[in-house]
Order: structure tokens, then sequence, then C-alpha cells
């Protein structure tokens, strides 16, 4: 390098240096005035500047914070948050897509790492974008479209940021924590629907299906070799969220657990004597509640979908729309547009006027994406849901031999999200950002169980 060439780079640097301490000062000193007059927007200019800031500087960090905040945000009167997460989840898109352009050689990325899931959940995103073009309301697809694309950001997003063994245990528990902080706010203030039913978000059954994944982490984690202080805190998860799921009446999260509990069993390893004793005392406990306890509206007989405010019926509809338009579907979101012209067809419906006057969605995720997507949206989705379970499932072995304290994370997390997805048969909530976040996690198990063997570096 030349004196000249030195010199020019030593005064950029300088520049450089001026400019920011600059920049700070005048943006403390307007922060101060701004304090003086209105000291809640200071406030919030401040934790906002400190969430860009840890976003740009720490992206797991921020994630954690994402997952811990994203749920509870929809409480009545928690602490604001619902004014900080959706912000906070665009700095952290725009921090990972820096990152992604400043250190494109060393980035850890699903599109290179697993090319199949990757291209699966772009021609999801692509299809569903796609349906505009045919879809009766186009409002309805802008919507949802509002919704899935942010989520298929986050499952990126969390590929790349969630690289080691303390992000995703960070992570994992985050979501544990604001499961706990959900049930235990919500059964405090009484937020009961007028069925009795705890609304810990919008809809109970939605509340209970993401209940699932924490309990039996927490189970994992309370049956397994863990400090002391990790045992007693995944045993308050426990309690407080189990309590929750049966506020919630929610018959479809009480059998997602069930088949959450189930795939536990079967993904135990060498848990597995303790976690089949824990499952047992669960399932006759779940009895004795279920003929002694249980609401009325609970216990019916025939199938799960029968005398449910017309959930039956409304897989009766998914059903036909999907075969009616097998190929292209009637576009995102559009299932309740289209659902009431479904009322005078020549087939038996046990609640018309739900259908007609309150359309509601099909209460199936699967058959609402049959149903709006076509056969090539469905599988999609389900090849979507299918190849993250999979690279988990093919970081388990590794983990036992190497005896990684990873084990009982990843396989608390899979038998969750496998729970999770058997809860999705009684509710329409595939673009929940939890659901994402959880496929991202699951994605990233390979990767993570790479490094720590050493095969890789960060």
């Amino acid at each position: 390098m030349s004196v000249l060439s030195y010199a020019q780079a030593r005064a950029v640097t300088s520049f450089s240096r001026s400019s920011v301490v600059l920049g700070a000062g005048a943006s403390a000193a307007l922060l101060g005035v701004v304090a003086v007059y209105h000291p809640k927007y200071a406030f919030a200019a401040l934790i906002a500047a400190a969430l860009v800031a840890l976003a740009f500087w720490r992206l797991a960090a921020s994630v954690v914070i994402f997952t811990a905040i994203t749920l509870p945000q929809n409480l009545p009167g928690f602490l604001g948050v619902s004014t900080v997460a959706k912000p906070l989840g665009l700095v952290i898109v725009a921090a990972w897509i820096a990152k992604v352009v400043a250190r494109r050689g060393s980035t850890r990325l699903l599109a290179r790492d697993s090319p199949a899931l990757f291209w699966c959940v772009v021609a999801f995103v692509v299809l569903a974008a796609a349906s505009a073009l045919w879809a009766p309301s186009l409002h309805e697809v802008r919507y949802q479209l509002l919704r899935l694309v942010p989520d298929a950001f986050l499952s990126l997003v969390v590929y790349t940021a969630v690289s080691t063994y303390v992000a995703f245990r960070n992570v994992v528990w985050a979501y544990l924590v604001a499961t706990a902080v959900s049930g235990g706010y919500s059964i405090g203030v009484g937020g009961y629907g007028s069925q009795g039913r705890l609304y810990g978000l919008s809809d109970p059954n939605i509340f209970a299906a993401l209940l699932s994944p924490a309990i039996i982490v927490a189970l994992f984690l309370v049956l397994t070799p863990r400090a002391r202080r990790v045992r007693i805190a995944a045993a308050v998860v426990i309690a407080v969220d189990v309590v929750a799921l049966v506020l919630t009446q929610s018959r479809g999260g009480i059998v997602g657990l069930g088949i959450g509990l189930v795939a536990a069993v079967v993904l135990a390893g060498a848990a597995r004597p303790r976690l089949l004793a824990a499952v047992f005392i669960v399932f006759a406990v779940g009895l004795v509640y279920y003929f002694e306890y249980a609401p009325a509206h609970l216990k019916v007989g025939g199938s799960l979908s029968s005398q449910s405010s017309g959930r039956s019926d409304e897989w009766k509809i998914a059903v036909r729309m999907f075969a009616d338009h097998p190929l292209k579907g009637v576009g995102l979101g559009n299932y309740v547009v289209v659902e009431p012209s479904y009322a005078t067809r020549s087939f038996n419906l046990n609640f018309v006027h739900l259908i007609v006057n309150q359309p509601l969605v099909a209460h199936n995720s699967y058959l609402e994406i049959a149903a709006e997507l076509g056969i090539v949206g469905i599988v999609l989705f389900v090849t979507i849901l299918g190849l993250a379970a999979v690279r988990a499932r093919s970081a388990l072995a590794a983990l036992t031999r190497a005896g990684d304290a990873l084990e009982f994370y990843a396989r608390g997390l899979l038998a969750g999200v496998i729970g999770m997805f058997g809860a999705y048969i009684f509710l329409s909530d595939e673009y929940q950002k939890q659901l994402w976040l959880l496929l991202g996690l699951l994605a990233t198990l390979p990767t993570i169980t790479a490094i720590r063997a050493g095969r890789e570096t960060l």
C-alpha cells in the first residue's frame, strides 16, 4: 500500500468514526429533548434502538427475544408487546439479509444445506401468491400472504441464526417460557370465553396446539439427567401448560398432545422406560378427568368432529371444494369466501346457519390448504413438514452416539412438533408463526450436530 493510499484510508476511517460519534451525540440530544416532553415515546425509541442494534449485532439473541414475546403478545394488556413483536420481526429479517449479503460464503443458509426443503418453501409461497390470479377475493389473498411471507422468512432466519447448541437451547427455552407465561397469565386474570374455555390467545384450540410441544420438551428435560434448576423449571412449565391445556377444553389440543406423547415414546431413546411410565400416568389421569370431571361437550359419541360447532360440516365442504377445484384450488384465504355457496349443495349439513351467516375456516389445516391451493399446494405443505421432521430425525443417531446434551432437546422438540401436526387436523392455523419457527429449529438440527461433532466450524 502506498503512503498516499494509506493516508487516504486513515482519513476515511477517521471520518467514519467522527460521523458515528456525531450521529450518536445528536441522537442522544434528540432523545433527551423528547424525554422531557414525552417520556413514554423516548422510552419506546430507546427500546427500539436497542432491539435494532441487537438484531444486527447478535441475530440469535434477537430470535430468542422474538420467540419469548411473540406468543404472549396476544394477551390483553400484556406489557404492550404487541407493538414490539411485528417491528422486531421486520428488523430481524433485515438483519438476516444484511448478514447474508456481508458474509455470503460463510453464512448458514437453508438453500445451500437443504435445497429440497428451501425450494418447497419457495414454491409454496409462489403458488399462494399466484392464486390471486383466480381467487374470487384478492383481499383475502393479500391478507394471508402478509402472514405467510413473514413466516417463510422466519424459518430461513431461524435456520441461519440458530446454528449452535447454546442458541438452540435458548430459543427452545424462550418458547417454553412464553407458553408458561401465556398460560399462567390467562389463568390468573380469568381469560375465559362464553363457554368457560381458556382463551390464552385469540382461540383456545390454537393455544392448546401451541402448548403441546412445550409440554413434551419439558417432559424430556424433567426425565433426563439435567441440573436440578433445569428440572425444576421444566416441571413448572409442565404444571402450568397442562392446566392451561385442560382449561382450553380443546379436543384437538388433547389429541395433539396424545399423538405427541406416542411419538415421544417412539423417539425417546435411552429415556424410553422413564418416559413410558410418565405417559401411562398421564393417560391414567386423563381418563379419570374425562370420565369424572370433563365438560359435557367433550364427551361426544361417534367421531371427534360430531356436534363440534359445525366442524364436520366444514370438513365436508372442504372435501367437496377440493373435489371441485383439485388442481388450482379456490385461492389462498378464499375458503371462507366460497364456503356459503355450498350451503345449497346436495349433501347434509348440520349447521347451515353458520355456513351462510358466519362462514368459518375449515378447522383442518390440511383440508383448507387442499381446498384453497389444490393438490400441488397440499403436497408442498406436507412435504415441508415431512422434510423438516426427517432432517431432525437424521440428527438423533449422531447425537446419541456422542452423548450430546442436545439429544433430548431434539427428541422432545421433534415429538412435540409431530403432536402439533396432529392437532392441525382439528384447526386451521397453517400460517401461525410459531409453527414456522419450530420448523426452522427442526431443520437446523443436523447442522448443529455436525458443528458439535467437529466436522464443521462456524
